[in-house]
C-alpha cells in the first residue's frame, strides 16, 4: 500500500485545493506577468521590490529617514535602497529645502513611467483574464477575493500604503 502525505499527516491538504497556497501562487504568477510587461517597457532593471519605495513617493517626496520608517527598515538599508534606485535612474534624491541636513526622495521621469507601465500592465493582465476566463468569472472573482480583503485588512494594508517587504 502506497503511503500518502495526507495519510501520514492529515494536517496536510490537497495543495490545490488549499486557499492560501492557491492565492499565494496566483498572486506570484500576476506579479510575474505584470513584471514582465513592465520590463517590455520600461526596461529590465525594473524589480517588483522597487514598489515597495514607490507607494510612499508616488504623491510626492519624502525624507530617507522617513521613507525609512514607513518601510519598517534602518535609514541605512533605505539609504542603500535609495542609492540603488538612483544609480536605476527611478528617483531622485535631493537636499530637502526645509533642513539642508536631510534628504527627500522623490520619483524619476523615469521612475512615474514605470509606475504609469505598472498601472498598464496591470489592466492588460486583467483583460486577458476576461479573455480567458469570461467577465462573469473575473467580476465573480473580484466579488469574492474583495470580500476575503475586507475580512483579512489586505486591501486597507495596501491602500493605507503599509505593504512591507520582508
Amino acid at each position: 500500500m502506497s503511503r500518502t502525505p495526507e495519510r501520514d499527516h492529515p494536517e496536510v491538504e490537497d495543495p490545490e485545493r488549499d486557499l492560501v497556497l492557491l492565492v499565494q501562487a496566483c498572486g506570484a504568477r500576476l506579479n510575474d506577468d505584470v513584471l514582465a510587461r513592465v520590463r517590455s517597457e520600461a526596461g529590465d532593471d525594473v524589480r517588483i521590490r522597487d514598489g515597495y519605495v514607490f507607494q510612499h513617493i508616488v504623491d510626492g517626496p519624502c525624507s530617507v529617514s522617513e521613507l525609512a520608517r514607513r518601510l519598517g527598515v534602518t535609514q541605512q538599508a533605505t539609504s542603500k535602497q535609495v542609492a540603488d534606485l538612483v544609480g536605476r535612474g527611478l528617483v531622485v534624491r535631493r537636499r530637502d529645502p526645509a533642513d539642508a541636513r536631510a534628504w527627500q526622495v522623490s520619483l524619476s521621469e523615469r521612475g512615474r513611467d514605470v509606475v504609469h507601465a505598472g498601472r498598464r500592465a496591470r489592466r492588460a493582465v486583467t483583460d486577458d483574464l476576461v479573455a480567458a476566463l469570461g467577465s462573469d468569472v473575473v467580476t465573480r472573482l473580484v466579488d469574492d477575493l474583495t470580500r476575503l480583503s475586507d475580512h483579512s485588512g489586505a486591501m486597507e494594508t495596501l491602500l493605507g500604503r503599509e505593504l512591507r517587504l520582508d
